[in-house]
């Protein structure tokens, strides 16, 4: 083998490690006011556009949640009216429960869930409101749920899906016409619903 083919098949396979994972960082730098505001405020509305108002200018700040022993429940950041930079949630005991970023009021980089024991619940990928790259799901065991990949918002590439047990559920690969190749193990898929962190409905088929 040449010493040309080589450095090739090296150029290619360094290619194709750096497309496996995407980590992502480009999130807002926009410097959000230092204005906390609890969400129960009635000065806040929402205008036909979905702008978040108060005193019925766009709201730029920190807008908070808690629960009913005054413990912080939520932190969501806004600019202009639109959710920007980081969210966070709160279980009652004060651990961490989601970790999400947004710019210009769109999903935009890295997502993070985790449950009560703090083992982690899923991550998500967002670029502009669309999913890509690689998604995770855990069940609370730590053991894989889901390992999905998406490319501009839809799903592409190796598409994977575990039962509690651990054993294979559904292992196919979705090509750039939208056909999918191999186990799917699924009646019908759905729409994921990362927000509420759920698979609507994801039926399967008997087991």
């Amino acid at each position: 083998m040449s010493r040309l083919t080589i450095i090739l098949i090296g150029l290619i396979w360094s290619n194709i490690v750096g497309c496996s994972s995407i980590s992502y960082n480009d999130v807002s730098v926009i410097q959000i006011p230092d204005l906390e505001v609890s969400a129960d405020n009635a000065q806040l509305t929402k205008d036909k556009n979905g702008l978040l108002l108060i005193d019925k200018q766009p709201f730029s700040g920190h807008l908070n949640t808690f629960f009913s022993d005054g413990k912080l429940e939520s932190r969501i950041s806004y600019f202009n009216g639109l959710q920007e930079g980081t969210q966070t949630k709160y279980y009652e005991d004060g651990k961490l429960r989601e970790k999400r970023t947004y710019q210009l009021g769109e999903k935009h980089g890295e997502h993070f869930g985790w449950y009560p024991n703090q083992q982690l619940k899923f991550h998500y990928i967002f670029e502009n409101g669309l999913s890509i790259g690689n998604h995770k799901d855990w069940y609370q065991n730590g053991s894989l749920y889901k390992d999905y990949n998406y490319k501009e918002g839809h799903p592409f590439g190796s598409q994977k899906m575990w039962r509690t047990d651990g054993k294979l559920r559904a292992n196919y690969v979705i090509r750039e016409d939208g056909r999918k190749y191999g186990l799917t193990g699924l009646k019908r898929c759905a729409k994921v619903d990362s927000e509420k962190e759920s698979i609507d409905p994801y039926l399967a088929k008997s087991e």
